[in-house]
């Protein structure tokens, strides 16, 4: 396995968890956190509870007229 590094902005608060996660278990902070983002990714049992699906409706758009479309095609062959 090869290791990479990656810099990601986290709230101060959760890294302080983190780190003291892995001060009471004998882990470094990488391999807690490699550990878990491994579990969130491979977590494939989601229920339907746990997914927000509110405001997810779309907004009805008008279809374009005759004349909006013509317009759309002039400029797509100007930019050829």
């Amino acid at each position: 396995m090869t290791t990479a590094v990656l810099n990601v902005k986290i709230n101060a608060e959760l890294k302080e968890r983190l780190r003291e996660y892995a001060q009471e278990n004998d882990e470094t902070l990488g391999s807690v956190t490699e550990r878990l983002l491994l579990s969130a990714m491979n977590d494939d049992e989601i229920s339907e509870d746990e997914i927000d699906s509110q405001h997810t409706e779309e907004a009805r758009a008008e279809p374009l007229s005759d004349k909006e479309i013509k317009a759309l095609r002039k400029l797509l062959k100007k930019k050829k």
